[in-house]
């Protein structure tokens, strides 16, 4: 009986650890950084975090970075066009997840890296930017400061609602999903671990839900 007790507790215990670990980021888990700076500065004077929403809004074109690292992750979030806020830019809403970012690149808009491209219908594309690549249907995307590999399929929900976005990144391999279904597919990138960013591109956005786990495969 004793022992059994000690195996329930001993899962309970693993159980804690991983929902600890897939906790929704805070404002202290980043930095900001924007165009019009050249200095990290505090995300909550830039961006605006409330109720578990980070709000992207404003005149401060750039983004929001992970002060950590992560390599062999899950992302998961959500995210929607903020209808509230008035809309800066000209042409099509935009905006984007940057992830496997190395610790070593300098912060400029936009950081080399991978990006989840989210934009009026074409949200769901890589943008391999500073001369990462990968392969993408077996080709290699050829490296350059900003190459565009489109999406498989089309799957965002209207303006207004959210959507939910999983980025997988594991030994180079890449998947992106959006709305539970998968819309881009990688492999051998050459960029496989790195820091995250929340990109504003001058679109009013919201994320919400943002968590991260390590992966086995």
């Amino acid at each position: 009986m004793l022992k059994k007790t000690t195996l329930i507790l001993f899962f309970l215990l693993i159980l804690t650890s991983c929902t600890t670990q897939q906790k929704t980021w805070s404002e202290n888990d980043w930095y900001a950084y924007t165009k019009t700076s050249n200095e990290k500065q505090e995300p909550t004077k830039i961006y605006e975090f409330s109720d578990g929403i980070i709000r992207m809004h404003g005149e401060n074109v750039g983004y929001l970075m992970s002060k950590k690292s992560y390599s062999n992750f899950e992302l998961t979030l959500d995210y929607r066009w903020n209808l509230d806020e008035q809309y800066i830019g000209k042409g099509k809403k935009n905006s984007g997840v940057m992830y496997n970012i190395p610790t070593d690149s300098p912060d400029k808009v936009w950081p080399k890296g991978i990006q989840f491209q989210i934009k009026e219908n074409t949200t769901g594309d890589f943008v391999f930017l500073d001369q990462v690549t990968a392969k993408v249907n077996g080709k290699l995307v050829e490296p350059g400061a900003s190459v565009t590999s489109p999406k498989f399929l089309e799957n965002e929900k209207p303006y207004g609602d959210w959507n939910a976005i999983v980025i997988k990144s594991f030994n180079g391999k890449i998947t992106q999903y959006l709305n539970g279904k998968l819309v881009n597919e990688a492999t051998e990138a050459t960029s496989v671990e790195g820091r995250i960013s929340l990109n504003y591109e001058g679109s009013s956005i919201d994320f919400k839900n943002l968590k991260i786990k390590q992966i086995s495969k």
